[in-house]
């Protein structure tokens, strides 16, 4: 992913429209209360940190993000007072986490962060550190081969000849790598294995991810390929173009001509 503060300012803007989509995973997979205490682990920009506070009610939610740019942005877009906190910190390194997190959270979440977690065994023993006896974590991911799409446009275009000069020397991370591709018992049992009491899918369906403008797209596009970080900044919007142009080739258009990004979600809560 590209993350600096200009791509995180377009990140804001690129999700806002989809806050009901957001809210509808949220509110499936738990019941929020007054009196929770929440950790949003990945939280990027803090759309989702602050989606909670407006509609589910809870105490408090502190959000937490290993992109600096990100968690600046978020402590200027989607803060409140006495209901938010952002810090930086990598879901992995348990020596980022601050001990003050030790069992202080009654419930954590994560959206649309799994997928980019390496060493998944680390991420959800930390999560399991930092909820209280009984607490619960929600988090919903893209599974198996659900983002082939990115994964495709990615190596095409690392290894497009026009780009490939550019971008030689580019660490490929498009996180469709590093999606878990196993089946739901693996992956519930995972969670046992790293401290939870329980975990379970309580949704597997194929979602369709949203009909987008040629706009939204390439929004997408400039956020998701880290690439962009190599190439010329006169000759981005040609790269953006060839991009999307591989993104049409590779999806459907709905009945009114738009895109459309079909993507397996699954959502998972799991208990302390």
């Amino acid at each position: 992913m590209n993350f600096s503060t200009d791509t995180a300012i377009k990140y804001v803007e690129l999700y806002k429209g989809q806050l009901d989509t957001f809210w509808s995973w949220l509110s499936t997979g738990l019941d929020w209360r007054p009196d929770d205490v929440v950790l949003d682990i990945g939280c990027g920009t803090g759309t989702y940190s602050k989606l909670l506070v407006d509609r589910g009610n809870i105490q408090s939610i502190t959000g937490y993000d290993k992109s600096k740019e990100f968690i600046d942005v978020a402590r200027q877009v989607n803060f409140e007072e006495d209901k938010t906190a952002y810090e930086v910190a990598d879901a992995t390194d348990a020596s980022s986490l601050k001990p003050e997190w030790k069992s202080a959270f009654t419930k954590a979440m994560s959206i649309g962060v799994f997928q980019f977690i390496d060493d998944k065994k680390a991420f959800f023993k930390n999560v399991c550190w930092c909820l209280e006896p009984g607490g619960y974590y929600l988090m919903n991911f893209h599974h198996g081969n659900a983002f082939g799409t990115l994964e495709i446009m990615g190596q095409y275009m690392s290894d497009h000849p026009k780009w490939k000069p550019l971008t030689k020397d580019y660490s490929y991370d498009v996180y469709a790598a590093l999606l878990f591709r196993g089946t739901r018992n693996q992956l519930e049992q995972l969670a046992v294995e790293c401290g939870f009491s329980e975990a379970r899918i309580l949704e597997r369906d194929s979602y369709l991810y949203g009909s987008y403008s040629e706009e939204d797209v390439k929004n997408s596009i400039e956020v998701l390929f880290g690439q962009i970080q190599h190439i010329p900044a006169d000759r981005k919007k040609e790269f953006i173009e060839d991009a999307y142009q591989k993104f049409v080739e590779l999806n459907e258009r709905d009945e009114e001509g738009r895109l459309c990004f079909k993507c397996p979600i699954w959502l998972l809560t799991a208990k302390k």
